[in-house]
Parts: structure tokens; sequence; C-alpha cells
């Protein structure tokens, strides 16, 4: 898996957990930002040394209830 295909897995699990809500403007800004983190992560853990399926899976793991960050900024946007 090169960091190419760390991009799309990361991209792939993105797109499905965004597609259950509605796609404003600050969720898009969330979505690029939770992306940016997560490459960054997963970048880190494949230079030390971790093979790049598993970088991906441990990079969604540490940064957590992805959910409850959408759901966040759902309700302070309609604020």
């Amino acid at each position: 898996m090169a960091e190419s295909d760390v991009e799309i897995a990361i991209q792939g699990k993105l797109d499905k957990i965004f597609a259950d809500y509605p796609l404003t403007p600050r969720l898009e800004m969330l979505k690029i930002e939770i992306k940016r983190t997560l490459m960054q992560d997963a970048a880190v853990k494949v230079t030390d040394g971790a093979e790049p399926v598993d970088a991906v899976r441990e990079a969604f793991q540490d940064f957590g209830d992805l959910r409850h960050q959408i759901n966040e900024v759902l309700f302070t946007s309609n604020k």
C-alpha cells in the first residue's frame, strides 16, 4: 500500500462516515481537516514501521469518535 493507497483508504472511510450527514460547508471543512490529520498520523506510523493498512486503522482509532465531532459541528452550525 503506497502513500496514494493510504490516502485512498482514508478518503474512502471518511466518505462512508460523512455519507450519513448533510454536506454543509462547515462539515466539508471538518472533513478536510480530519483527512489531513489522519494522513499525517498514518504517515508517521508508516515511517515508524507500521504496515500502511495498520497505520490507517490505527490513525482512525487514535483520532477517536468522528461522529461525535461531526455532530458537534452540525449542532453548533444551527445556532
